[in-house]
């Protein structure tokens, strides 16, 4: 058999049976279920993952689980050379998963997994389970078709959907252990579609803020107080158009911009030539929707080189049912700013605290807080043999050249390795389309592409056995 037959057979006969049952566990991450560590959920699930890494019966392989005290858990895998001298590849990947959505399409369900068209559908699946399998499924085949590899460590997070925040921690614990990768590889990114080999060359940073407006110490009725008290919801907007003009979408505050250089102007036109329409074909668009500018160039920069603002939850809005004619003592909106590579979170999320708080008008009380932050990372440039070994990847299993696009969401745990391994070559790819709905409902990705994917990683882990051992 060959290495395509082999990998073709092991996701259809074993990644996707163990996702359909990692699928089914209720399991979320740690900032949407505070009894992540007692009701059993998350160790299930993480349980599913390795067993299936276990069966393999993969030579030399070894783990442990670290765990602490109301810290996530952490997997941690090695998986030695098949050959001494072979260098290091640090691989990653995540295991919790976002909150549960309805509208689901019919068949399918957050828990309920089910293969339609091609792609499997379920909560966790794309985002990030199929990660672990994966690499373990790459290393059994090319050590059972005998081709040299290096070392392989891998880490499996539990927080990364609520931050990363205690990551690091974990990984300069286990730095003795790890060494000096020279690849790291991160399998929890997107694609901009199922055509081309794809390497994510950037990553955006974002910070949450959680914004009250207090208007009144009860709620008061509104034919009563209404002209005389201003309503939270008015001031609420007032508020949002110091962060974001409301005609265009541009955010108005330039600590939170980058400089955009020709390199990356000329990386986003390649992204919008290759992609033509399906960098917007692919969005649930409601009929008569436009975009926001019909460039699809700036298109492309404003999704992975500029900031931008989302407003993704809120509190003290109640249900049109229960919506009485009330002045509402006070309105919650959590935003969500997105931030390009290179802008620290720190600075942004205390300049966006300052201009949210300044001058409150009509003196209402204006509280806000910060649940997530982190940076968004531009990785070191490609050096040539790698260069060379995705473009080889890319012509046997796609037909054409790999394309590098910045990602418009996060990774934090990215530029943290970045730091902690700043000589090391990053390779950011995973199985995320614009149409996989990452964290809302239908979350989705293609069998084909994961297959595909699975090829062209092992090409190029091939290539650095090749290269290291000579």
């Amino acid at each position: 058999e060959s290495l395509r037959e082999r990998l073709e057979a092991g996701v259809d006969n074993g990644i996707i049976p163990t996702l359909m049952d990692y699928i089914r566990v209720p399991s979320l991450s740690p900032a949407f279920d505070k009894d992540w560590e007692t009701n059993g959920k998350m160790e299930e699930a993480m349980a599913i993952l390795v067993n299936y890494v276990k069966s393999l019966n993969i030579t030399g392989f070894s783990h442990e689980i670290l765990k602490e005290p109301g810290i996530p858990w952490l997997f941690f895998a090695e998986f030695p050379a098949t050959a001494p001298g072979l260098g290091t590849v640090l691989m990653y990947g995540h295991m919790d998963k976002q909150p549960h959505f309805s509208g689901w399409i019919e068949g399918a369900d957050n828990t309920s997994p089910a293969i339609i068209d091609g792609k499997l559908y379920g909560r966790g699946g794309a985002d990030d389970g199929y990660a672990l399998p994966s690499a373990a499924l790459i290393i059994k085949t090319m050590d059972d078709l005998q081709i040299p590899r290096g070392r392989i460590v891998y880490i499996g997070e539990n927080e990364e959907e609520s931050g990363s925040d205690h990551l690091m921690d974990y990984v300069r614990k286990l730095k003795h252990k790890i060494g000096e990768p020279d690849i790291i590889v991160c399998l929890d990114s997107g694609i901009g579609d199922y055509e081309h080999f794809w390497l994510t060359g950037s990553l955006r940073g974002f910070t949450a803020l959680d914004v009250t407006v207090k208007v009144l110490t009860v709620g008061q009725h509104s034919g009563d107080v209404s002209g005389v008290v201003p309503s939270s919801f008015r001031i609420f907007r007032q508020i949002l158009d110091r962060i974001e003009d409301p005609r265009s979408g541009e955010i108005l505050i330039p600590e939170l911009y980058t400089q955009i250089t020709p390199e990356i102007y000329e990386h986003a036109a390649g992204c919008a030539r290759a992609l033509g329409p399906n960098l917007l074909g692919k969005i649930n668009w409601q009929p008569g929707m436009q975009p926001v500018t019909e460039d699809s160039v700036q298109l492309v920069l404003n999704r992975t080189y500029r900031p931008t603002l989302c407003v993704t939850g809120a509190q003290g809005l109640p249900d049109l049912a229960n919506a009485g004619n009330l002045l509402r003592p006070s309105t919650t909106l959590r935003l969500s700013v997105r931030l390009p590579p290179g802008v620290d979170s720190e600075v942004a999320a205390a300049k966006l605290h300052e201009v949210i708080t300044k001058d409150p008008p009509y003196g209402a009380t204006i509280e806000a807080k910060i649940p997530f932050k982190g940076n968004g990372f531009a990785p070191n440039p490609l050096e040539p043999w790698l260069s060379d070994a995705l473009n080889t990847a890319g012509h046997k299993y796609f037909g054409k050249e790999f394309l590098v696009m910045g990602e418009g969401g996060s990774i934090p745990f990215m530029g943290m390795l970045g730091k902690e391994f700043p000589q090391a070559q990053f390779m950011i790819i995973g199985i995320l389309s614009s149409d996989s709905n990452a964290h809302s409902a239908n979350e989705n990705f293609s069998i084909a592409y994961l297959k595909k994917l699975l090829c062209c990683l092992s090409e190029v882990l091939a290539e650095h056995g090749r290269r290291t051992k000579a």
